[in-house]
């Protein structure tokens, strides 16, 4: 048994030690690539930033070259977000990769997907790793949720998750609600900061939501916490809204340097918009009509849930208004430093307080109106269609044509076209309006713009002005009674006043008052109508008037002083046309001529209308002259001859002696000193002094 176990060992050694045949020569491996070096056939690299993958790629094919770069078909390269929130997958039909280098590119149906749901499609895309950016030079679309945008050249910095879309950017979102319209943006650039949730759009950026047109040259779009909605809009240089579709009231348009603007929680009511730089707003008008607009170096305006609808502005510096003209309606602007605006929803802004160097015009066809003021209070009808009333303070100041109104308060009502002044402050204790006819001042004063027609109450003042005979002076139609001088003012005062400059009429009531030099009329109330140059006087008249003599010169060829004589009664009226003073009920007149009294006295004037013609007097008359008392029912005076006739039944003349001669008529002649009774009689007047001697 040994020995056959060693004979069988011995066996297989020899087997063993024999030389061996040449192996069956394999098929050689055929290459994808001839000019590669090393082909590698799936794989996979992973860079570990701390303790976390930060980049990996994987790839179907890898081809080494020589010069150390790299090409991958099928390349697919994953990026984690260092807090692992995300993960970014871009996939390339190649990927290239240059030697020592950390830089990939890769070409051919590029596609970057985010885990949020973010879609990248591109032709070529390069990543380097020094600064964490994907580029693509060409054209790209990108898709998130309701986003789909669309340009040539992107990148994305990986590090600030921040996608840019260099140029031509087109973006399109869809609402949330189908309802509401999607938003359009075009752009040269446009941003997406996903981590800090805004979009930005810069270059000739043109946006169109809801209906509205949106243009800036830089626009940032601030998302929701859950990126769904819109919250606010900055934009920036050369900025403009523009909405299609508003009702009358609301927000037409907007535009200015800088625009911020703030949305409802729906994403599409625009809550609140502040303007800078050049601010303006277009509210819209009446279908058909111009709408109204507002200016100023900032504008800051709310509205009401509509959206549309202004509900509070405030605009500062430079503040305008403007209502443009319409057929039949003045164009008005109003400009002050500062603008407070209220409004409610459903009538927009309805009242409107503006502040420093206020200036309001109203111009149309047949109106140029102008007010200045510290402040104006306005009431705005609804939807901003016309100004209602409006309330100026401090210092007011108005012109229309050649009347001018100067207050502490104003209140105008435009639709009326009425001025309510009042008030007094320093350097305007009381209202005062002026005219080419008539200067006034009172503690208030009431204009019919119209006319103008005024109402004063109140220490009542007013200057009548004589037409203006200078060259190249306004012309006007008022015409002096011919009683007072032509050449002069008259002053006219009273506790109240009506004065209608249509027909130049004006009537003072309570404790009236006109004065003219040396001429004056009192009575409870006068009406004096520089139309027809009438004067009249009702209730405890007192006049004072001043004629000239007979001859203006004396014996000696002095001059001869002009003589006043004063008259009262129940009633005075002056008639132009017949040039002639009627006193009447209760008459008394005291001058040089003598002591009247009678129950009418009428004074005919001459022509020129300071100078006596000739005296009536009617009923009860007494004349009472060189101490002689003569009464009648009639009495007639002409200066011409100086004669009185006097009748009556009978006329009783009482001489200084105390005798009386009773006739039907009596005539005396104040030049001869005679006086002739009934035609036939006549006596010899006596002149002795007071000491009561008498001859005949």
């Amino acid at each position: 048994m040994i020995a056959v176990f060693g004979l069988l060992f011995a066996f297989f050694i020899a087997r063993q030690l024999k030389p061996r045949g040449a192996p069956p020569a394999g098929k050689p491996a055929v290459r994808t690539d001839p000019g590669a070096v090393v082909e590698t056939t799936g794989g996979h690299t992973t860079r570990v930033n701390g303790t976390r993958e930060d980049v990996s790629v994987a790839y179907d094919k890898q081809f080494t070259y020589e010069d150390g770069s790299s090409k991958l078909q099928g390349a697919t390269v994953v990026f984690d977000e260092r807090n692992g929130g995300r993960t970014f997958t871009i996939t390339g039909k190649e990927g290239h990769v240059a030697k020592g280098t950390t830089q990939m590119a890769l070409d051919g149906a590029v596609k970057m997907v985010g885990s949020d749901g973010m879609i990248v499609l591109t032709e070529h895309a390069t990543y380097a790793d020094a600064d964490a950016v994907v580029r693509a030079p060409g054209p790209v679309d990108v898709t998130r949720g309701r986003m789909h945008s669309t340009g040539t050249g992107m990148t994305w910095d990986k590090t600030a998750d921040v996608l840019t879309i260099l140029d031509q950017a087109v973006v399109h979102i869809a609402a949330e609600n189908p309802a509401d319209g999607p938003s359009d943006v075009t752009s040269g650039t446009a941003i997406f900061a996903r981590r800090n949730k805004y979009l930005r759009f810069e270059r000739a950026v043109h946006m169109l939501r809801s209906g509205t047109v949106i243009e800036a040259e830089t626009a940032i779009l601030f998302l929701s916490e859950d990126e769904k909605r819109i919250d606010t809009v900055e934009l920036h240089d050369r900025a403009r809204i523009t909405a299609s579709k508003v009702t009358a009231g609301g927000l037409q348009a907007m535009s200015g340097s800088q625009m911020n603007l703030k949305y409802a929680a729906d994403g599409e009511s625009l809550q609140h918009a502040l303007v800078a730089g050049d601010a303006s707003i277009q509210i819209a008008g009446e279908p058909g009509k111009p709408g109204r607009q507002i200016v100023a170096t900032t504008i800051d305006i709310a509205l009401a849930p509509d959206g549309n609808t202004p509900t509070a502005l405030l605009g500062r510096e430079n503040v305008q208004l403007t209502f443009p003209p319409e057929p039949g309606v003045a164009g008005r602007t109003i400009k002050a430093a500062t603008l407070d605006a209220k409004g409610e929803p459903g009538k927009g802004l309805t009242r409107a307080l503006f502040a420093g160097a206020v200036q309001y015009r109203e111009r149309g066809t047949d109106i140029d109106r102008a007010v200045n003021s510290g402040t104006l209070d306005v009431g705005l009808k609804p939807g901003l269609s016309t100004i209602d009333d409006a309330k100026f303070a401090q210092a007011v100041k108005f012109e229309e044509g050649k009347m001018a109104a100067q207050a502490a308060n104003a209140h105008y009502d435009p639709e009326k076209g009425t001025l309510a002044l009042t008030g007094r402050e320093p350097g305007m204790m009381v209202p005062h309006v002026v005219t080419e006819q008539i200067a006034v001042d009172a503690v208030t004063i009431d204009v019919t713009l119209a006319g103008p027609k005024l109402k004063a109450a109140g220490n009542v003042r007013s200057t009548l002005k004589p037409a203006s005979k200078k060259p190249g002076a306004p012309a006007n139609d008022v015409k002096m009674p011919a009683m007072l001088k032509q050449d002069q003012d008259v002053l006219v005062v009273g506790d109240s006043m009506d004065y209608d400059g249509t027909i130049s009429k004006g009537t003072y009531t309570g404790a009236a008052r006109l004065i003219q030099a040396e001429t004056s009329v009192k009575g409870d109330s006068i009406v004096i109508d520089n139309k027809a140059g009438n004067l009249g006087a009702a209730g405890n008249v007192v006049t004072m008037t001043v004629l000239a003599p007979k001859d203006s010169t004396d014996a000696t060829g002095k001059k001869k002083d002009r003589a006043a004589s004063m008259a009262t009664a129940k009633d005075f009226k002056y008639d132009d046309a017949s040039r002639r003073m009627i006193y009447t009920t209760d008459a008394h007149m005291s001058g040089p001529e003598g002591d009247m009294t009678a129950a009418r006295i009428e004074l005919f004037l001459k022509p020129s209308g300071d100078e006596l013609d000739r005296a009536e007097a009617y009923e009860n008359v007494v004349l009472r002259e060189q101490s002689r008392e003569t009464k009648g029912s009639k009495l007639i005076y002409t200066t011409a001859n100086e004669i009185y006739v006097v009748t009556g039944a009978p006329v009783r003349i009482l001489d200084q002696c105390q005798r009386e001669t009773i006739g039907r008529t009596l005539t005396f002649n104040k030049g001869a000193d005679s006086i002739v009774v009934d035609g036939n009689a006549q006596i010899r007047t006596q002149t002795k002094g007071g000491n009561g001697n008498c001859s005949s």
